[in-house]
């Protein structure tokens, strides 16, 4: 998962942002699958992000709390981005998901609504992606189970 992270940080790093938006899609599915293996994927993803990196994306209001991009909504996103909603089955539709949010390279316009587009900065969403998988990584190496479910994973050695 290190590996993972370290590329993430290049890309950002170098300025790459396919590479390093299709990693953060792609980085919730790979520590769900060991956080919670027995959900299915789009669960596990949407449970994951809501604990690790939901809190970005949401604001308290007067009248409660207000979420920006949910768990299921930035599984669905993964969808229509990387599988061409291949894999999205009961997220919604990858035309509805993606006139709903779009990827910016304006770190001003970070969660911004624009003709009612909520503008996700590159940067500022690789970084939010990152910064939850760091912090979910050293929780997750004091749990045995997902230590031997980390090890388990098919590897690149970096």
């Amino acid at each position: 998962m290190r590996v993972y992270l370290a590329s993430l940080q290049q890309c950002i790093d170098a300025r790459i942002w396919p590479a390093a938006v299709c990693l953060a899609l792609a980085l919730p599915e790979m520590a769900g699958a060991v956080e919670s293996p027995e959900l299915e994927a789009r669960q596990r993803y949407a449970k994951w992000f809501d604990q690790w990196v939901g809190e970005k994306y949401r604001t308290s209001l007067l009248s409660g709390t207000r979420r920006f991009l949910s768990g299921t909504d930035c599984y669905a996103l993964k969808c229509a981005v990387l599988y061409q909603d291949l894999d999205a089955r009961a997220a919604p539709p990858r035309t509805y998901i993606l006139n709903r949010y779009s990827f910016t390279s304006k770190p001003e316009d970070h969660c911004i609504h624009k003709g009612g587009v909520l503008q996700l900065a590159m940067a500022s969403f690789c970084q939010d992606v990152m910064t939850g998988c760091e912090a979910w990584l050293s929780a997750a190496e004091n749990d045995p189970r997902k230590v031997a479910r980390l090890k388990a994973q098919p590897g690149i050695v970096g």
